[in-house]
């Protein structure tokens, strides 16, 4: 059995989620009980969710030039290690660049977050200047911020996030479907509780400021920057669309039972109906490839990227954020990657070489066919070589990517470190 997906492991760290034990700044941190006004806070969290709050949440005040230390010392050291070893996947879609790992990617994040909260150790962290939590002299970004946090311990203390995140698919996909409902039902707890003490409409911070405030000025590649916008935008979407359909009860269900894709969140009616997306990993037969490519290759991850990932990729460093806010996608993207109806990827390396296989099934030929054009018009700024049913396609960062005429409504592609391997992971298809 393959071991439990760097790309996921670094997607859950992405959450702010953090299930590790917890280390230290400049100004060491110590958790305090919550005082009498943190405590009517979180009451009045808990009463607008309708659901019971914790009575052993501690909170923490961290300096902003102490949060990347503060943040990064949480993570387990196998936990650390694997991402430091990792990147592969990510390097490969073009995500980040060929010698970046998902720890670069984590500790160029951290400075960004306002706030977190661990489920480890019960508590809540915000970022802020001041020493001491005082909820009448928190700004209205510290304040939300703090709202947001105590709705992660809400649904911690409700529903057990170490126990809901357990029945997760260890895929790319599912794990971020579940990060959506984890994070979108924040979102709406924040803003019942806004409506319950301001009694005004929710809404009243634009976008996912609560924990990406400062997100505006980070130097993080489109890619990424989408994948963490994704649980609070889309989540929110999701989740507001389900409570008003069908009531938190509903909500509440998907801690029980995650959804198991990201199409999911993306179109919330897939939600009512049962619907599961298609096992297409016997098209990848490990075996096969390994043995077409040659000794010494092993397959070192494998998993389903999904309906967002597919966008996200397609989408590359253009603006864009996928469906149902596909702002500033002139290129078919977004909707390129909506017929989608489940995947499987693997990912063997030998060295330093590497190359990943995909295969996506779409629901007609149709859409397999836009899903080709629009990767066609993704990559079209490289060098093409065509060499019988393959084209070549020569990205600047060095990486090969390999396409085939797509067999009914089926799409396979691979990304390798050259033609070759490309070839080799692609000719028994």
């Amino acid at each position: 059995m393959l071991p439990t997906s760097r790309a996921l492991l670094l997607g859950l760290a992405l959450t702010l989620l953090t299930l590790a034990a917890c280390g230290g700044g400049e100004r060491t941190p110590e958790p305090v009980p919550l005082s009498g006004p943190l405590r009517e806070m979180l009451e009045e969290v808990a009463a607008a969710r309708g659901l019971e709050a914790p009575d052993d949440l501690m909170v923490v005040a961290v300096a902003p030039e102490d949060i990347v230390e503060v943040y990064t010392g949480l993570f387990a050291e196998k936990d650390r290690e694997a991402l430091q070893e990792g990147g592969a996947l990510y390097q490969l879609l073009g995500y980040i660049e060929p010698d970046e790992s998902y720890w670069d990617v984590t500790v160029s994040t951290a400075e960004y977050w306002v706030g977190f909260y661990s489920s480890a150790d019960k508590t809540l962290w915000v970022v802020t200047e001041e020493e001491e939590i005082d909820v009448d002299t928190l700004s209205d970004e510290e304040r939300l911020t703090l709202v947001h946090e105590m709705a992660h311990a809400v649904q911690d203390h409700n529903f057990g996030l170490r126990r809901s995140g357990s029945r997760i698919a260890s895929t790319l996909d599912g794990g971020l479907a579940w990060t959506s409902v984890v994070e979108g039902d924040a979102m709406v707890s924040t803003a019942l509780w806004q409506g319950h003490i301001f009694l005004r409409p929710a809404g009243g911070v634009e976008g996912p400021v609560l924990l990406l405030a400062n997100m505006s000025q980070a130097q993080v590649p489109p890619q990424i920057l989408r994948t963490l916008y994704f649980p609070y935008i889309n989540g929110e979407i999701a989740m507001r669309n389900l409570a008003h359909r069908r009531g938190l009860e509903a909500v509440n269900a998907l801690f029980a039972i995650p959804p198991p894709s990201t199409a999911h969140i993306l179109h919330p009616r897939l939600l009512d109906a049962g619907w599961l997306p298609a096992s297409v990993g016997y098209l990848l037969p490990s075996q096969t490839i390994a043995a077409s490519l040659g000794p010494d290759w092993t397959e070192t991850e494998s998993g389903v990227l999904g309906e967002f990932h597919l966008a996200n990729y397609l989408l590359g460093s253009r603006p864009g954020i996928p469906h149902p806010w596909a702002w500033g996608d002139t290129t078919g993207s977004v909707a390129a990657a909506e017929g989608w109806r489940g995947d499987a990827y693997r990912l063997f390396e030998n060295g330093q070489e590497r190359v990943l296989a995909v295969v996506v099934r779409f629901g007609t030929v149709v859409d397999a066919r836009q899903f080709q054009k629009a990767h066609g018009r993704a990559l079209a700024r490289w060098e093409h070589t065509v060499e019988g049913p393959y084209t070549f396609v020569t990205r600047d960062d060095g990486f090969v990517v390999g396409l085939v005429e797509p067999p009914v409504h089926t799409v396979f592609f691979a990304i390798g470190t050259s033609a070759e391997v490309v070839r080799a992971a692609l000719e028994e298809r």
